[in-house]
């Protein structure tokens, strides 16, 4: 693995730095080998996870590489429980620390997979998401790397099989070192401290349950594909930051910037468009444009586009962070709803069409990012049916046009935030906001810096295996859907070890 991979100092913001020096792995055979050596690469240290007596450490690798539809052969089903739990002990007593599980258990049947062993793999990743509950109110956060075809790692297919593989696949290819050096870099870093029982889909897109539409057996490697070197410089592109006078998207903004993006701010408040650009030239060379625009007229945001392209030159990519919350009233909630639709939905899907056709004419390989919203995949409280549709609408609309726009090599994918301190959260009603917690594992709130994160990873080059993907943000609000405690006071032995 290059040691290319590592995040360079002078990009080592708070999202970048990472939460421990040395990452224990857990694992064995030819993907030991490997992720080992991945690790090194993104700047880790390593160790293996033997022993009782070793020393403490706050970073954990479990790797369960065993699915034969991937062409597996010798990897091992059973996570080390007792390993891990040991080493959650550990680091609840040490005030916190993460655990990573990568895993090719694939969530769907296949033709070519063992049931039995299907099932096993599966009900490890339950139990892994049991613990992951357990122990998110020490500070211990647990998430999984779902791996898909990936040779590095031990996964040999035949040149026939491996074709109709990867013509399921939106993005063509096998996954690479640095798709999950990326991966890693981001789950392990001190800037993403809410994202609790996550899935990261490093599979080139198999949740879309792709129609393949090529002739058995035609379908080749697009190495184009491939993450550079670099794997998180934003330099040389510019980005449109829709929503960016405060809350996400202005945190996005400056974070983007840090990275080395160019940028063009848009929202309805030019004040507070001016305070966030003057904040982010005080400290940083990178230039910075901005665009009034009031997403809920229609037409505006293709104008917003036309007029951004204008003033920057051109636009490399698109964080669509813009959003409204209503609460509805079924005497007169029509208005509220059109606005939930045409802000959350219609003129996201404006924005994304106009660039796409001008990506498409130039070339260019374009990374969009929508930002949705828990309530997309929950239901939890009465009197947001617009909102909670209109992001659920906007989620499946990054699906799509991730899977649209993939012959043009754009990628699409969507962050769900859970409850984030933001303006928009400071209007809601504390008593909710209590109450909401008690279904958050994690047991706070998250900061706009942590979705901040999650949103530059997929900007980033780093994120290139990733599109249709929905990350979550929510302190394993919705990752794990966790009743509460309910009188249990052991959080470790209630999870068994057999």
């Amino acid at each position: 693995m290059a040691s290319a991979t590592s995040v360079p100092a002078a990009l080592r913001t708070t999202s970048l730095y990472p939460c421990a020096r040395v990452v224990e792995v857990a694992a064995g055979g030819e993907a030991a080998v490997a992720v080992h050596e991945v690790l090194r690469g993104a700047g880790f240290l390593t160790a293996t996870a033997m022993g009782r007596n070793r020393p403490a450490r706050t970073a954990l690798c479990v790797v369960q590489v065993a699915n034969a539809v991937f062409g597996s052969r010798d990897g091992d089903i059973e996570l080390p429980r007792a390993t891990i739990r040991d080493t959650a002990e550990r680091m609840i007593r040490a005030g916190g620390g993460r655990m990573v599980l990568i895993t090719d258990a694939l969530p769907w049947p296949a033709a070519q997979a063992d049931a039995e062993q299907a099932a096993r793999q599966a009900a490890e990743l339950h139990w892994w998401q049991q613990l992951a509950a357990r122990v998110a109110p020490h500070g211990v956060l647990l998430n999984t790397i779902r791996i898909g075809y990936a040779p590095f790692l031990g996964h040999r297919l035949t040149p026939e099989v491996e074709s109709d593989l990867l013509a399921h696949q939106v993005i063509r290819r096998p996954v690479t070192g640095a798709d999950l050096a990326g991966a890693l870099i981001l789950l392990y870093s001190r800037g993403l401290t809410t994202m609790v029982g996550e899935v990261l889909p490093l599979d080139g897109g198999l949740e879309a349950a792709v129609v393949p539409m090529s002739p058995p057996g035609t379908v080749r490697i697009d190495r184009s594909t491939e993450a550079p070197a670099d794997l998180w410089s934003l330099a040389g592109r510019t980005v449109l930051v829709t929503g960016a006078s405060s809350g996400i998207g202005e945190e996005t903004a400056i974070e983007l910037a840090r990275r080395g993006a160019d940028l063009v701010l848009v929202a309805r408040r030019t004040d507070e468009l001016n305070r966030v650009r003057n904040a982010i030239r005080e400290h940083l060379s990178t230039r910075v444009h901005i665009v009034r625009a009031d997403l809920a007229e229609p037409g505006a945001a293709a104008r917003m586009v036309r007029q951004a392209w204008d003033e920057a030159g051109e636009i490399s990519d698109l964080v669509y962070a813009a959003g409204v919350l209503a609460r509805d009233d079924l005497a007169d909630g029509k208005g509220q709803r059109e606005d939930s639709y045409r802000i959350n939905v219609l003129s996201y899907a404006d924005a994304a069409e106009e660039l796409a056709r001008r990506w498409a004419s130039t070339k260019h390989r374009g990374a969009i990012v929508g930002v949705s919203s828990t309530s997309a995949h929950s239901a939890p409280v009465p009197g947001l049916y617009s909102y909670g549709s209109s992001k659920a609408a906007s989620a499946q609309l990054g699906a799509h046009l991730a899977m649209t726009l993939s012959r043009h090599r754009i990628r699409v994918n969507t962050v769900l935030p859970g409850i984030v301190r933001t303006p928009m959260t400071d209007t809601a009603d504390p008593a909710f906001v209590t109450k909401s917690l008690s279904r958050v594992p994690l047991g706070r709130l998250s900061d706009p810096d942590d979705v901040a994160a999650a949103i530059s990873y997929l900007v980033s080059p780093a994120s290139s295996f990733l599109t249709g993907a929905q990350l979550r943000v929510c302190g394993g609000w919705v990752t794990l859907k966790a009743l509460p405690p309910l009188g249990i006071r052991d959080v470790i032995s209630s999870v068994g070890s057999a």
